[in-house]
């Protein structure tokens, strides 16, 4: 089943474990990655140009598609989080505060300190990682756990400051497509509804998302048909009518192809 979580989906999650004078290449992501130092020293190297030293006990936010190199300048460890905006659209009024103030900051990149209570919290998750516990659905509820952490643990100007590169984005925008993609039946309808043409929606949507609405919309029903397959309390075929398949071998194509396997495999 694990297999089928992970392979249409980018892990939430990563333990990484670098000895001293090793390095990793870090490949373009879809959304933004917190690396949370917990021990060590490492170099971060941003499209081969900006560089950022990050010591034990800090983090540092790194927008989506900026492929990266990171160095450990001695033995280290840190785990990795893939922040997902929509989920942090929940505290869509208090982004907007932010993202309001956030207008004067030159540095796109930045750290924050580690706080007690995220330290404790990753070094909890790190061991349920290490036991096996490692389900899509169980990264997600630890990642929204999160989100609602930074927000208790920073004052609103540092927590501004390190989602920089997230708040620049059109969150007026996102949010309008979270709050309305379940309600239509296609992209054509969600442009009509947004009051663009068919064209300019996608174009923004582009522009905002980093791919196409239809690969966007798909990607949010296959999470949640994941969960739903994933949680064993309704039988695949009420999945499969609650999300208007015309069959139940339609249902069962959508999951093999989204996954890599059957429903009945996942399950």
């Amino acid at each position: 089943m694990e297999k089928a979580n992970n392979m249409k989906f980018q892990n939430i999650w990563e333990n990484i474990f670098l000895p001293g004078q090793t390095c990793r290449i870090m490949k373009k992501w879809s959304e933004p990655i917190i690396f949370f130092l917990l021990e060590g020293n490492i170099r971060v190297t941003i499209n081969d140009t900006d560089i950022y030293t990050v010591n034990a006990g800090e983090m540092i936010l790194l927008p989506e598609a900026i492929p990266c190199k990171i160095e450990a300048l001695k033995q280290s460890s840190m785990m990795k989080c893939a922040l997902s905006v929509e989920s942090l659209l929940v505290k869509i009024k208090l982004l907007e505060e932010l993202s309001f103030e956030n207008t004067n900051y030159e540095e796109a990149i930045k750290k924050l300190p580690v706080s007690e209570i995220i330290r404790q919290f990753l070094l909890l998750l790190r061991k349920c990682m290490e036991k096996g516990l490692v389900s899509y659905y169980f990264f997600d509820l630890k990642r929204s756990e999160l989100n609602l952490l930074l927000f208790a643990c920073y004052e609103k100007e540092e927590l501004a400051r390190f989602l920089q590169s997230v708040l620049s984005k059109d969150i007026q925008f996102r949010h309008f497509v979270l709050n309305n993609y379940l309600k239509v039946k296609n992209v054509q309808e969600l442009a009509i509804l947004a009051n663009y043409s068919a064209s300019g929606f996608i174009k923004k949507f582009q522009k905002i998302f980093d791919e196409s609405p239809y690969q966007w919309m798909q990607k949010q029903k296959a999470a949640k048909i994941l969960i739903d397959i994933n949680r064993g309390v309704k039988s695949l075929q009420e999945i499969a009518n609650e999300y208007k398949f015309s069959s139940y071998q339609h249902f069962s194509g959508f999951c093999k192809a989204m996954f890599g396997f059957p429903p009945t495999d996942i399950r």
